[in-house]
């Protein structure tokens, strides 16, 4: 694998950037015990892996509140930084899935609501249960 993303980076460099991001998010879900393809199903879903996806378009402050890879707000971003000490800013995409895998593990897939349905992470069960 080392090999091929070698290969990669040294013609491809926007290749060797998401691949490079693929390979952490995978990682990062194995380690907290998460399904990685419905990790990486999750962040195409809501990014399509652009890591300067914009989204949640508010007409009142004719801003995008949400950003980057897995479609972070602010506060949200702010309150589980600080909850979880995760250093690194909300529009860095190996912050955002640090932070997210840390809120999936603990049961926080609802802040992907639509996403998470669409991919399997939140489960009919949770429905139910008022997600």
């Amino acid at each position: 694998m080392f090999e091929f993303l070698m290969a990669l980076c040294l013609f491809n460099e926007v290749a060797c950037r998401q691949q490079t991001i693929i390979n952490y998010a995978v990682r990062s879900a194995e380690i907290h015990n998460i399904d990685s393809n419905k990790f990486l199903e999750l962040i195409s879903c809501e990014s399509r892996f652009d890591e300067q996806a914009l989204g949640d378009y508010s007409t009142t402050t004719k801003k995008h509140r949400a950003l980057g890879l897995l479609q972070w707000h602010e506060g949200s971003f702010n309150s589980y930084s600080k909850n979880y000490n995760i250093k690194g800013a909300r529009g860095d995409s190996f912050t955002q899935i640090d932070l997210a895998v840390l809120v999936i593990r603990d049961g926080g897939i609802g802040n992907w609501y639509t996403c998470g349905k669409r991919t399997g992470l939140i489960k009919v069960r949770e429905l139910a249960l008022g997600w």
